[in-house]
């Protein structure tokens, strides 16, 4: 009888978290992707920005327009498949010194709206850093479908929309 009490109650904790997962799963945005939303590709420290922005590339001739406008080095995506990812590239926009940079930090995707949390790094007050003009920015790779407007905000940057 001791034994049957207790596989009964551990029966019932099992149907209880089940429910709870099954409950927690359904509750998810209809919109989301199955995997990650976005994901980092690469940052630099000059990427010739005098103010926050972001630049949406959704193919390889616009990633040349804009390295080629800009003077960017960012052959690290020469081989990006814009297949089922485009990238976003996040600038902080000018910076006093070297030492700051800009860094993914979260990324999900609310009712049509990509979210992604960013991160600006800025150097301590005893860091031996460059004594030169820097604009810091990231290249995040995002999902190509479900989003028409995507909202960056976080510590450090200015909240940045932009709708494609």
């Amino acid at each position: 009888m001791i034994h049957w009490l207790r596989v009964k109650g551990l029966t019932a904790s099992i149907l209880v978290i089940a429910t709870t997962l099954t409950a927690c799963a359904g509750s998810r945005d209809q919109g989301a992707a199955d995997g990650p939303t976005a994901r980092q590709v690469t940052a630099a420290s000059q990427c010739g920005f005098t103010e926050p922005g972001l630049l949406y590339m959704d193919s390889r001739q616009r990633l040349e327009e804009v390295t080629g406008a800009r003077g960017m080095n960012l052959t690290a995506m020469e081989d990006h498949d814009f297949t089922n990812e485009h990238l976003l590239l996040v600038a902080a926009g000018r910076k006093p010194t070297g030492g700051y940079g800009v860094a993914l930090d979260s990324s999900r995707l609310e009712g049509g709206v990509l979210k992604l949390t960013m991160t600006l790094r800025t150097p301590s007050p005893d860091q031996m850093v460059t004594q030169a003009l820097t604009s810091p920015c990231a290249v995040v790779a995002v999902i190509a479908e479900g989003w028409e407007t995507v909202h960056v905000t976080g510590p450090g940057l200015p909240d940045l929309s932009l709708e494609r």
